[in-house]
Order: C-alpha cells, then sequence, then structure tokens
C-alpha cells in the first residue's frame, strides 16, 4: 500500500497532471490516496482488533470476527468520512472533494468485502481451535 501510495504521489501523479490526461485519469490519482486510507484503516482496526481477541480470548471470546470486521469498518468509515467532511483534520491538509469521499467509500466497501468474503487470516473454526490449542 506505502508503495502504491508513494509511485502515485511521486511519479505517476505528476506525470498523469503534467501531460494533461482526461479528467476521468486526474480524479483517479488525486483520489487514489483517499482509496488507499480507507483500505488500510480497516485492515488495521481489524488487525489491532484480531489482537486484542487473542490477547483477552476469554472476555472477547463472544465477539466473532464477522462483528470484528463491522466494528473495524464502522470506525474507519467514520474517520475516513468525517475527514473528507471537514469535521475534522486529523489526516493533515484536506480540501473537500466529492470525488475523494466516493473514493473513501467504494475503498470503505471494497475491504469489507474482500475481507468477508475472502475470512480473516484463516476460516473462523481453525483459527478459534488454533487460538484454544495455543491456550
Amino acid at each position: 500500500m506505502l508503495l502504491m501510495h508513494s509511485a502515485n504521489k511521486f511519479l505517476i501523479r505528476p506525470w498523469v497532471l503534467e501531460h494533461h490526461f482526461s479528467r476521468f485519469w486526474v480524479v483517479l490519482v488525486n483520489s487514489l490516496p483517499n482509496f488507499l486510507e480507507a483500505v488500510v484503516g480497516i485492515i488495521v482496526l481489524t488487525g489491532i482488533g484480531l489482537l486484542l481477541k487473542v490477547c483477552f480470548f476469554k472476555a472477547l471470546n463472544t465477539i466473532n470476527n464477522k462483528t470484528l470486521l463491522s466494528i473495524a469498518s464502522v470506525i474507519a468509515g467514520i474517520y475516513v468520512i468525517t475527514q473528507e467532511l471537514k469535521i475534522h483534520n486529523l489526516g493533515g491538509r484536506n480540501v473537500y472533494d466529492p470525488n475523494d469521499l466516493i473514493a473513501s467509500i467504494i475503498g470503505l466497501v471494497f475491504t469489507y468485502l474482500l475481507i468477508y468474503k475472502k475470512g480473516i487470516l484463516k476460516k473462523e473454526g481453525e483459527r478459534e481451535l488454533a487460538i484454544q490449542k495455543t491456550a
């Protein structure tokens, strides 16, 4: 993700803007960081949730991975959407652009569906069995 963001920021975006590409490509390279921010946000928050679940297995055993993913997605969604609407400015100098908001929402939905369909590390039963064996 970092490599993709850096390539976009330092190579692709300046090249697209300098060579006067169509509006579609300009919007794409300008909104890609918002898409990536949403993707990374859900992945990081899901990872933190899984870590907490492993560390506090007995207390958090009732929360399944799908619920954990939903909680992480809602928190990431609140953060990126309120940032795009300029309710807060924790991510740096942000300028409101509806295309950025759309890219953030696409990133949130894409990542949620990808993790929901493909799972989180291992399938639910296998993961819980692995945790029980180590406990």
